[in-house]
């Protein structure tokens, strides 16, 4: 069974919920005694996130929080990152070994940047790290290094010498996942180490406010680096194609078939919209995803694309009425703040755990839980009109808005260690893969990537 769907499973049962709580204590208590730290706490943490503190149980939290900090601290103090207990241990297990020789293999140019290889090699295509400031080491100003979603957050700390890299550089860690309950996060810790982390979900950022650590949050998520020059309104006169569109993998986690129980009661009440599925491949096929809506008498309003260019995501999410996002969790979605950017208001799981909450409000849309999923889709087309979304997109939302916000975090970071920050850091977008908004960009970094592989930790 897919390790998610496991999860929700769990999460609907309390005596499977009692057991998984027993079941990483014991996890977390058997790794403190065999001497790994990191694993102990990673354990715990992973408990935390899928069960809450009150499911895991209080004295469980507690011990997590403790086995973090007796690991970073010294007398209350936190500790540089070469003595972080957490980091050691994490650069000794198996995940870190494999990411170094997976990574290892990879031509210099590639393995500096994580970047995986392509027959077809495009330069504009960068990779899980990104440079978006140069350091200057005759001033002491810091560049900024930002390390893309949670695989590359886990395989920057395997892969490279954080003591060394923190010398000379920000991090800005943009992840990729709901939960600040991440052991990924441990080997960043360090009195030495500025690390920005982004946490849209409101629950996040006080997360890592109550670590009370270097690890420093920031509300932008990697889904609000729209880039606004593709995800455009459509003009007026255009008529739509569709009442409703969904832009979501083939998966049950992305939860279809609550759309389509929806879409089927507002048809019973002799009202029939017209869906627009727009997906790749994922647990499920498109037949499948196809199968479910013709089981519910659905198959003439629903259209389904699948594998179209980002482009013509665009085109068709501008000329739907509403978009929907109904998964209960995971990471920061795109599709939201595509939509909004086109001008469409979204209708969003009330309790789903991933995006800013908050961006789905009076001008963008509204949030709905199952029951009142069928009358939120019909109010927000029949009050389109009252909606602005693409307004509130370019005053919030953007890669513009995201760079801003990040730089002037990184700014109050510089500040609070009497460090010069008087350059701003370059433009990116996720389109969807990471790229430099200014074509060519890439080449003024060329040296600060080959000087990077100083920090690569040496294979055995």
């Amino acid at each position: 069974m897919n390790r998610l769907r496991w999860k929700e499973r769990v999460g609907r049962s309390s005596l499977l919920r009692r057991a998984y709580a027993l079941g990483v204590g014991l996890r977390s208590r058997l790794a403190s005694l065999t001497g790994h730290p990191f694993a102990a706490a990673r354990h715990l943490l992973r408990g935390w996130k899928h069960l809450g503190e009150e499911g895991l149980g209080r004295r469980r939290a507690a011990r997590a929080l403790s086995l973090i900090e007796r690991a970073t601290r010294r007398d209350g103090t936190l500790v540089p990152v070469r003595e972080n207990a957490l980091r050691a241990d994490f650069l000794r297990s198996r995940t870190a070994r494999g990411l170094r020789a997976k990574f290892g293999a990879f031509p210099l140019e590639h393995r500096v940047r994580l970047r995986y290889p392509r027959p077809d090699p495009d330069p504009e295509r960068q990779g899980d790290l990104v440079i978006l400031k140069s350091p200057d080491d005759a001033t002491g100003e810091k560049g900024v290094i930002l390390v893309m979603y949670h695989e590359g957050i886990e395989a920057v700390a395997a892969v490279f010498d954080l003591e060394v890299l923190a010398t000379r550089w920000q991090f800005v860690l943009e992840t990729s996942n709901w939960g600040a309950q991440d052991g990924r996060f441990l080997p960043y810790i360090g009195a030495d180490v500025d690390a920005l982390v982004m946490a849209p979900r409101a629950e996040d950022f006080a997360f890592f406010e109550r670590l009370g650590t270097n690890l420093v949050p920031i509300r932008v998520g990697s889904g609000e680096w729209v880039d606004p020059a593709v995800f455009v309104p459509k003009p007026e006169d255009e008529p739509f194609l569709h009442d409703v569109v969904m832009v979501a993998s083939w998966d049950p986690l992305k939860r279809h078939a609550t759309l389509f129980d929806a879409i089927a009661a507002l048809a019973r009440r002799g009202r029939r919209l017209s869906v627009c599925l727009i997906g790749v491949p994922g647990a499920m096929t498109r037949e499948d995803v196809a199968a479910m809506a013709t089981a519910r008498g659905l198959g003439e309003q629903v259209t389904i694309h699948e594998k179209i260019p980002h482009a013509e995501v665009a085109r068709l999410v501008a000329r739907s009425r509403v978009s929907v996002l109904l998964s209960r969790q995971e990471g920061s979605n795109r599709a939201v703040y595509e939509s909004l950017f086109v001008g469409t208001p979204a209708v969003v799981f009330a309790d789903h755990k991933g995006i800013d909450l908050g961006h789905v409000n009076a001008r963008t849309g509204r949030l709905a839980r199952d029951a009142e999923l069928p009358d939120a889709l019909a109010a927000v087309i029949d009050g389109r009109a009252a909606f602005d979304p693409a307004a509130y997109a370019r005053e919030e939302l953007g890669y513009a808005n995201a760079a801003r916000k990040v730089n002037d975090a990184l700014k109050r970071l510089a500040a609070a260690k009497g460090r010069p920050f008087t350059r701003e850091i370059v433009g990116k977008r996720n389109a969807p893969n990471l790229r430099y908004v200014e074509p060519g960009v890439y080449a003024r970094f060329a040296a600060d990537y080959d000087g990077l592989a100083s920090a690569l930790i040496p294979l055995p």
